[in-house]
């Protein structure tokens, strides 16, 4: 202090200007000591909690395991006090320390993501109550952090735990284009008044990942109560969500709306067409196939392609005459390949056809047929969801998205 305080005394011995400059570096000293304790500080404290959280994980796993497995029903107060017993170094028994809760809610969302079963396990609540998750997750929502948010919503989803509208409806019309998708994807999994209220808003796009969250959204919260799409599919004028909504009537078999797929085979967006053929064929939908006929030679490439996986998909015994001729009129080798391919898995009426062309092609088309018949060569044709679920009684779709 006293090397400082000499400083300060002497500065008023120097002219004004370098009065100025020793007063600028003497506050940027004093700034730089500020910040460098705080870094450290804020450095200490990330390693003492990632330290405390690989301690804790497994703590938590086998606590949690235990009481879910237990044959026993347990109140929200003897949760809490087992709990307090198993890190009782580190809590206080009535007050859950904040740092405790990311290790915990981490282990917890863990076991559902491997194990979706334990949301209808008898001490489930029990454990949410007591050990005040939910309380925790809804006080988190308050942060300015937009990160903080987006987490705490995909959290409450994941935990299947919903929140008062009045806590979510802010966020759903924030500025910030990220925190609005994410709560309002959040919010068909987490509200308790009407989940599916923001499909009618018109600014609903949609990114790849936005897609997939809110799939599994659906799946899991919603699988055996979901709204008819019919509404949506002809009245939304969002793009994105459009594609959504029809990989959704596809990926839960949503039959009834298949009308309203087969008008958006007359779309002007051709990714829309697109994805309507594929949902099409995915649901073997057989009244959509004499106009994915009649619409192939006007078609870009892709929902060619997608007429012929679709034609496949369907495989109501008339389009193979359809597909022998496209054959024969394509020139792109890639499509030809696909052509062919969906005329061999056709039937064996195209299986004899592709061997009859066999004897008779030349040069790369005879390499094409080559390909198709040889079973250790990739397909580019996607499977019918529907052929996978009769041999081996799941949907296996991706969630409905075309990956590939």
């Amino acid at each position: 202090m006293s090397y400082i305080q000499q400083y300060l005394e002497l500065i008023p011995s120097f002219p004004f200007v370098i009065q100025v400059s020793l007063w600028f570096i003497f506050i940027n000293a004093i700034a730089i000591i500020i910040f460098m304790g705080s870094a450290v500080l804020i450095r200490r404290n990330k390693r003492l909690t990632e330290e405390l959280e690989r301690e804790l994980y497994p703590k938590n796993i086998n606590f949690l395991t235990e009481v879910f497995n237990s044959d026993e029903d347990y109140t929200e107060s003897e949760v809490l006090d087992r709990y307090t017993k198993e890190v009782k170094k580190l809590i206080k028994k009535e007050k859950l320390q904040k740092k405790i809760y990311p290790a915990l809610i981490t282990a917890l969302e863990d076991m559902i993501n491997k194990d979706a079963k334990i949301l209808q396990n008898k001490n489930y609540m029990s454990v949410i109550r007591g050990l005040r998750i939910e309380e925790y997750l809804l006080k988190k929502l308050n942060f300015t952090n937009v990160r903080v948010r987006l987490r705490t919503f995909q959290t409450l989803s994941v935990l299947d735990l919903t929140a008062p509208d009045s806590t979510i409806l802010p966020y759903t019309h924030s500025r910030n284009t990220s925190l609005r998708r994410e709560s309002r994807s959040s919010y068909v999994a987490i509200s308790n008044n009407d989940p599916f209220k923001f499909f009618d808003q018109a600014d609903n796009s949609l990114n790849q990942w936005d897609s997939i969250s809110l799939m599994q959204r659906l799946e899991m919260h919603h699988k055996n109560n979901l709204p008819n799409f019919n509404k949506w599919i002809k009245y939304s004028r969002n793009t994105s969500q459009l594609l959504f909504i029809i990989k959704a009537v596809s990926h839960f078999n949503q039959t009834s709306s298949a009308s309203a797929l087969i008008e958006l085979l007359d779309s002007e967006n051709h990714e829309v067409r697109r994805e309507a053929i594929t949902a099409l064929g995915d649901m073997r939908i057989a009244e959509a196939e004499q106009p994915m006929m009649e619409m192939y030679r006007n078609q870009p490439q892709s929902c060619q392609d997608a007429i012929v996986a679709s034609l496949l998909s369907i495989n109501s015994g008339k389009a193979l005459g359809f597909l022998e001729s496209a054959y024969e009129e394509v020139n792109n080798l890639e499509s030809k390949k696909l052509i062919a391919e969906a005329i061999y898995k056709y039937s064996d009426e195209g299986k004899a056809y592709i061997q009859e062309l066999f004897h008779i092609e030349k040069g790369f088309n005879r390499l094409i047929l080559e390909h198709i018949k040889n079973p250790l060569i990739p397909s580019r044709l996607k499977i019918s969801k529907n052929a996978l679920q009769k041999e081996t009684g799941y949907n296996h779709d991706h969630f409905g998205l075309n990956l590939t």
